[in-house]
């Protein structure tokens, strides 16, 4: 059987002169580095600056984080040992110390918890609403305002105080009933017998078998009306 000759395909001169993609690459890119080197370098140590900029703020965050916890430690358990004074100062400087770390910006209500302990009304007041302008959290927000409402009745401002546990019940918190049954006292207190009879109503209408209750049927009756009976539904 015959077979056919396969010829190698000869090159043209064309091809032969033409050069593979791959030294075509790096000749490219060659041309584009000797075109562009000053681009090039600049562009690297750019990105050398942003890199060690970033490490540098992030260890910086880190030590001060550490270094705010270490205070806030100290503080802490001047607390504990009821030295009032030498927490409340420990706090403050804490606050004005790292106000950019969370324990900082948590300062001030602990500052205002030593200064109640003192009856130190005033300055407590405003150590709460230093931390009030900056607090968003709901929740320690509610702890806040109810300590501020404290502040402000030994003070004798009672409208301050009627505000603040107003404030404090609206968030809807764990400390929610205790605001409310403070309230209607100021309520009564300030005259305002209609809101007050309200206010413990809704406390009673709301948990009718809570901690609270006994108390609002109590006040309730001081002020000439029957408690409500229990919903149904709050009897199952």
């Amino acid at each position: 059987m015959a077979t056919t000759a396969h010829h190698p395909r000869r090159l043209s001169r064309k091809e032969l002169r033409q050069p593979d993609e791959f030294v075509s690459f790096f000749d490219a890119a060659g041309d584009y580095l000797a075109n562009n080197i000053l681009r090039v370098i600049l562009g690297g140590v750019g990105l050398l600056v942003v890199i060690f900029v970033a490490v540098g703020a992030r260890f910086y965050l880190d030590r001060q984080n550490r270094a705010a916890a270490d205070a806030f430690y100290q503080a802490t358990n001047a607390l504990d040992r009821k030295d009032y004074p030498q927490a409340a100062s420990q706090f403050a400087a804490l606050a004005s110390d790292y106000p950019s770390t969370s324990l900082g910006r948590l300062a001030p209500f602990y500052v205002a918890n030593a200064e109640l302990a003192q009856n130190q009304s005033d300055k407590a007041r405003l150590a709460l609403q230093k931390y009030l302008d900056v607090e968003d959290r709901p929740h320690f927000r509610e702890l806040a305002l109810m300590q501020l409402g404290v502040a402000c009745e030994d003070s004798g401002d009672y409208a301050a105080a009627r505000k603040s546990y107003e404030q404090a019940a609206a968030l809807n918190g764990p400390e929610q009933r205790r605001a409310e049954m403070n309230l209607a006292r100021l309520q009564v207190r300030l005259g305002d017998k209609t809101d007050a009879i309200a206010t413990y109503q809704r406390v009673l209408h709301e948990n009718p078998y809570g901690p609270e209750s006994g108390a609002a049927t109590e006040a309730l009756a001081q002020l000439g009306v029957t408690a409500p009976s229990p919903a149904p539904s709050a009897l199952r």
